[in-house]
């Protein structure tokens, strides 16, 4: 396997499905100044994966704000997990098909990804609610994981509501559908 020496930025508002703007945000919360070549702006590999692992906490409902980003972008392995871990002795990991060492890596993998809430985007989405937030497609996006369409769609208890636009985005408000009640009144 090959290490990603450096990744073009031009690429990265594709990978994660969001404009410019909110790239650029993305940087400032994981600590990451891209390199200009010339014309063109690169970052390295390990500062890929800290944008990996901000899209991840993005995605499970997690804010820019609260993401804890890594100072040096090289993570260090906290001694409750490296506790936890077998250590790999030669024989282990020369085995001729690899399989104990592709077994260790699976398991320091394992150990170092959160446990991701999977209600947690409804937490979001109640604060959305609680604050009057308008949020943009992207955010609608990150937090149902599908692009919202048309001005008004349903999706379990939630109403998103075109209202407007963010920048280049639609601007969508949320309501609650009450269940067991007086539904919302549109």
């Amino acid at each position: 396997m090959t290490e990603i020496d450096k990744f073009p930025v031009k690429e990265l508002a594709n990978r994660y499905n969001i404009g410019r703007t909110a790239l650029y945000s993305r940087f400032e919360a994981a600590n990451i100044t891209p390199n200009k070549e010339g014309t063109r702006s690169y970052i390295s590999g390990s500062e890929l994966e800290e944008l990996d692992r901000l899209d991840s906490h993005i995605k499970t409902g997690g804010g820019l704000e609260s993401f804890k980003a890594e100072s040096s972008h090289a993570e260090v392995m906290p001694a409750s997990i490296a506790s936890s871990i077998e250590p790999a002795t030669p024989a282990k990991v020369s085995g001729n098909d690899g399989e104990n060492f592709i077994e260790l890596i699976e398991r320091i993998a394992a150990a170092l990804k959160p446990a991701a809430d999977p209600l947690q985007h409804y937490a979001a989405l109640e604060r959305a609610i609680a604050s009057s937030w308008l949020l943009s497609s992207s955010e609608v996006r990150s937090l149902i994981g599908t692009r919202p369409t048309g001005d008004r769609f349903q999706r379990g208890s939630f109403v998103f509501i075109r209202t407007g636009r963010i920048g280049a985005q639609s601007a969508w408000r949320v309501v609650k559908v009450v269940i067991g009640g007086t539904p919302y009144k549109f």
